[in-house]
C-alpha cells in the first residue's frame, strides 16, 4: 500500500490502464515449450506469454503492410528521430525524464524465447542511433544451462548481454517469472534472484528493474508475476486473485515476497507514470498489433509512451520476389520457370482465355501489380489471350521481378467428322458421332465408283484411309462399298475410326417392281411387316442386309435360291423411319419406308 499512497490520482488511474495492458499481454501467449518436468505429482506444459502469430498476406486492394520486419521498424525510428518533437529512452532513463514540450517515448522488449534474435534485432536500434530496454527472461531456454532446470543459469549470455550493453549502450532489465518459481517448480524465488542479480552484476550486467512476465501459468494459479514485489502486490488485477498465496497441493501457501530496495532494483516496467502504451503482444480479432498501427500524428507532447516489442516476432525483410504456385482454375497444366521468370499455363483446347483469375502465391510478405493494378490471389481477373505480366514486390519493397505469363491451348484431342457431303449430289446425311458413322443418300442414277469428298474434321485433327492422307475436294473415291476412314487427334495420342455409306435415293411405292435392282417390297411403306420379292436372280447364295438411316445393319439373311422367290422380314420393332435394303450383286440399296400406327 505503501507504494499507491506515494502516487496521485492521475497514476493511480494510470496503473490501471497499465493492469489492463498486462491483461492483453497475457492474451499474447500461446507457444509451448516442451519436455518441462513432473512438479507438484502431475506434467504442467510451460508456455510463454508470447508467440509468432501466422500473419495472413493482406488481400486489400491497397499495397500491403510488412508488419514485423526491421525495416518497417528502421522506418518507424526514422519518424520519430526528431529531437526537436521526441525523446526517446530506454526505460530507467525513461522513468526519469519528463518533458511537457515534447513526447517522451521509453522503448522496451521482452526477450522471450530467442537472445540472438534479440542480438540481431537491437543492430536496428543501434545503427540509427537508438537506445532501449531488453528484459531477459529467466525460464527461457537461452537463459539456462539445461532448459529442465530453472535453477541453473547458461554463462553463454554474458557476452551477447555484454556487448549489448556496453558496445550498443542498451539497458539490460529483469523479466520477472519469480512467482512461476515458487509455484510450479516449488523454488524460492526470494534466493533465486539474489543469486541471479549478483551472477549478472559481477559479469558487468546492470540490471536496474524489472518487468512481469505473462506466463501460462498466471492462469492456472491466478497470479500476476509482478506480485512477487510488496510495492506491486495491491490492488489484486481482474481474474488474477492470488496476489498474496497460492494454492499448492491443496494448501494455500504464502507467496515469497521481496521490495525493490531488498535487490536494489529501481522500478517494475508496468508501474511507471506513463498515459499510453503500445504492445505487439496485443492480439485483436485475430491480428498481432504491429508497429504501423502506430498513428505518431495523434500523440501530443507532455505524452508518456511505452512502446513494448517482442523481439521474436519480428524478421529481416525478404528480397525474394517470386511466384512460388500459379493455377488457373480448369486448367491441364502449369509449370513456373524460376530462371527467366516465366510461367506457362496449358488450357483444354476451346476454353476462353478471357476474364481468368488465377490462384497464386508469393514470397513470404511480397505482392504483385499487373498493369498498376493490386493482384488478389483467386479474384483478381486478367485476358490472358496474350502474354501477360505479374510484377512482384519483395517484402523489403526494394527489389521486384517480372513473370511473363503465357497461357495457351493444349493440342486437341477431339477426333470427329464435322460435315461431310458429295459436292452437288448430296440429299440426306446422317453423321452419328457416337457410332462413327456417316450415310449419304446420293441423287439417284449416280455412279458411285468415282465421287469427290468435301468434309470438315476437329481442328487440327488429319484423315487417312490406309495410310494416304485424305484432304476435302482433293480427289475421288469409290463408295460402291462401305468406306473406313481414320482421324488422327491434334494431340498425335487420340484417334477414331469412321464407316461412311453412300447410297442413292430411290422411289419406292406398295407392289413397285426395280427392273434395276431384280427386286420389289411391298407394302411401302409398311408398318413393319414386308415382303420381299427377288426375280430372276441367278446366282446362290443370296446374301440379303437391312440397314437403317445410321449404316445400323438391323437384318440379315442369306438365301438359297435362284430365280423368283418371296422372303418376309419383321421390321415391327424398328422405329419408323427410311430403311436400306441390299443384296448381293444390286447396284444400288433399295429404300423402304417404316410409318407406324397406319
Amino acid at each position: 500500500m505503501v507504494f499507491f499512497q506515494r502516487q496521485n490520482f492521475r497514476l493511480t488511474l494510470g496503473l490501471i490502464l497499465c493492469a489492463f495492458c498486462i491483461l492483453n499481454a497475457l492474451d499474447g501467449q500461446q507457444k509451448n515449450l516442451s519436455g518441462i518436468k513432473k512438479v507438484i505429482s502431475k506434467k504442467i506444459g510451460f508456455r510463454q506469454d508470447t508467440s509468432v502469430l501466422k500473419m495472413e498476406r493482406n488481400s486489400s486492394a491497397e499495397v500491403p503492410d510488412t508488419n514485423f520486419t526491421f525495416e518497417k521498424y528502421a522506418a518507424f525510428l526514422a519518424k520519430v528521430s526528431d529531437t526537436s518533437k521526441y525523446i526517446v529512452l530506454p526505460i530507467n532513463d525513461f522513468r526519469q525524464t519528463k518533458n511537457s514540450k515534447k513526447i517522451v517515448i521509453g522503448l522496451r522488449h521482452d526477450v522471450d524465447n530467442d537472445l540472438n534474435v534479440a542480438y540481431t534485432f537491437s543492430e536496428t536500434e543501434s545503427k540509427l542511433g537508438f537506445r532501449s530496454t531488453y528484459y531477459i527472461l529467466h525460464t527461457a531456454p537461452y537463459y539456462l544451462e539445461n532448459k529442465y532446470i530453472m535453477s541453473v543459469h547458461s554463462e553463454r549470455i554474458l557476452p551477447i548481454l555484454k556487448s549489448m550493453q556496453d558496445d550498443r549502450h542498451f539497458e539490460i532489465g529483469w523479466h520477472n517469472d519469480l512467482v512461476t518459481l515458487q509455484a510450479v517448480y516449488s523454488m524460492d524465488p526470494v534466493l533465486f534472484l539474489h543469486n541471479e542479480l549478483k551472477w549478472l552484476r559481477s559479469n558487468g550486467i546492470n540490471i536496474y528493474g524489472s518487468a512481469s512476465h505473462g506466463s501460462n501459468y498466471c492462469y492456472t494459479y491466478f497470479y500476476l508475476n509482478y506480485y512477487f514485489f510488496e510495492e506491486c502486490t495491491y490492488p489484486a488485477v481482474g481474474q488474477f486473485v492470488n496476489n498474496t498465496s497460492l494454492p499448492i497441493n491443496g494448501t494455500a501457501v504464502p507467496m515469497k515476497k521481496g521490495k525493490f530496495s531488498d535487490f536494489d532494483l529501481k522500478y517494475e516496467a508496468y508501474f511507471l507514470d506513463n498515459n499510453k502504451y503500445f504492445s505487439d503482444a496485443s492480439i485483436t480479432n485475430g491480428v498481432r498489433w504491429n508497429i504501423g498501427m502506430l498513428d505518431i500524428n495523434k500523440l501530443v507532447p507532455g505524452d508518456r509512451v511505452i512502446l513494448l516489442l517482442h523481439p521474436i516476432h519480428w524478421h529481416k525483410a525478404s528480397t525474394d520476389a517470386n511466384i512460388e504456385t500459379f493455377k488457373i482454375n480448369g486448367q491441364k497444366s502449369s509449370v513456373i520457370y524460376p530462371l527467366n521468370s516465366t510461367i506457362t499455363v496449358e488450357l483444354p483446347y476451346g476454353m476462353d482465355y478471357k476474364l481468368l483469375a488465377a490462384a497464386f502465391t508469393l514470397s513470404p510478405g511480397a505482392y504483385s501489380k499487373v498493369s498498376g493494378k493490386m493482384q488478389v490471389s483467386a479474384t483478381s481477373v486478367n485476358d490472358y489471350s496474350n502474354q501477360v505480366i505479374f510484377t512482384v514486390y519483395a517484402e523489403n519493397r526494394d527489389v521486384r521481378k517480372d513473370w511473363i505469363i503465357d497461357v495457351h491451348y493444349a493440342k486437341n484431342s477431339v477426333c470427329s467428322f464435322e460435315s461431310f457431303i458429295i459436292p452437288g449430289l448430296t440429299k440426306y446425311v446422317n453423321i452419328n458421332s457416337a457410332q462413327k458413322t456417316i450415310l449419304i443418300e446420293i441423287n439417284e442414277g449416280t455412279n458411285l465408283l468415282n465421287l469427290p469428298v468435301q468434309f470438315e474434321v476437329s481442328p487440327g485433327a488429319r484423315v487417312f484411309i490406309g495410310s494416304e492422307e485424305q484432304f476435302s475436294n482433293v480427289g475421288s473415291i469409290n463408295f460402291s462399298g462401305t468406306v473406313k476412314y481414320l482421324i488422327k487427334a491434334e494431340d498425335g495420342i487420340s484417334s477414331s475410326l469412321w464407316t461412311v455409306t453412300i447410297v442413292q435415293a430411290t422411289t419406292g411405292t406398295e407392289n413397285s417392281e426395280s427392273s434395276q435392282t431384280g427386286l420389289s417390297v411391298y407394302p411401302n411403306p409398311s408398318d413393319g411387316l414386308i415382303s420381299m420379292k427377288f426375280m430372276n436372280i441367278q446366282t446362290s447364295p443370296t446374301k440379303i442386309d437391312i440397314f437403317n438411316a445410321l449404316g445400323e445393319t438391323v437384318y440379315s439373311n442369306s438365301i438359297n435360291k435362284t430365280g423368283s422367290f418371296i422372303v418376309k422380314a419383321d421390321l415391327s420393332r424398328q422405329p419408323q423411319g427410311v430403311f436400306y435394303i441390299k443384296y448381293l450383286n444390286s447396284e444400288k440399296p433399295f429404300k423402304v419406308v417404316i410409318q407406324k400406327n397406319r
